[in-house]
């Protein structure tokens, strides 16, 4: 084997591969919100926002990329494309990216930071779509990771309800909801903010524990 070779077999490798989609994912990430702050002069007022989608989105990719190379075969291909695109369908309308129809609408795009925006909104009267484009990647993620799984019957419909509280909105919205009647717009942005901190341990404890089970599988053989 060549010295070349030698060099970049390693990068070739899952664990390298998935090391490698994280970096661009964080480098291109991070030099579109500096341009976006540069050219727009947007006020930020809590800063870790800007660090969700970034988080969010080499995570994401990463774990995806990662189980994808490690699982091999897709021996029930049609029951992991069932399981994982349903799983996704459900998470996107738990999250409010898909949802029922308000009266339609045309189609807007809305400017943000990279990651939060553009945010796409669009009814079509049957059917009102809200798209932030870190959190359709991350469920895109789960979705690919929960296909994959019980495709290659290396998991089981169980899996993808561990996704499940990686998602913001799917507890975000009841926290939002109970605590602010007791306790007023204070207590609703308080647990608005927290949120998202609580959801992306969450999303990145879910890829973790599914790697692991990859990993604990295929180290058992």
């Amino acid at each position: 084997m060549s010295q070349t070779a030698s060099i970049w077999s390693p990068l070739r490798s899952p664990v390298g591969t998935a090391v490698s989609t994280a970096v661009v994912a964080v480098v291109m990430l991070v030099a579109a919100i500096m341009a976006y702050l540069n050219g727009t002069n947007a006020a930020i007022t809590e800063l870790r926002s800007l660090a969700y989608p970034v988080v969010w989105i080499s995570v994401s990719l990463a774990a995806a990329v990662w189980i994808g190379q490690t699982v091999q075969g897709r021996p029930r291909r049609w029951r992991g494309i069932a399981v994982g695109g349903g799983y996704t369908l459900m998470i996107a309308w738990l999250t409010g990216l898909v949802g029922s129809t308000t009266g339609g609408f045309p189609l807007r795009v809305h400017a943000a930071p990279p990651g939060w925006g553009p945010i796409i909104l669009y009814d079509s009267g049957l059917l009102r779509l809200s798209i932030v484009p870190f959190k359709l990647i991350a469920y895109l993620a789960l979705g690919y990771v929960i296909y994959a799984l019980v495709a290659a019957h290396r998991g089981s419909i169980r899996a993808a309800a561990l996704g499940v509280f990686s998602c913001v909105s799917c507890t975000g919205p009841l926290l939002v909801a109970v605590i602010g009647a007791i306790g007023g717009t204070q207590a609703t942005t308080a647990v608005a903010t927290v949120g998202y901190d609580i959801a992306t341990v969450a999303l990145v404890t879910t890829f973790g524990l599914l790697v692991a089970v990859v990993a604990r599988q295929q180290a058992t053989g």
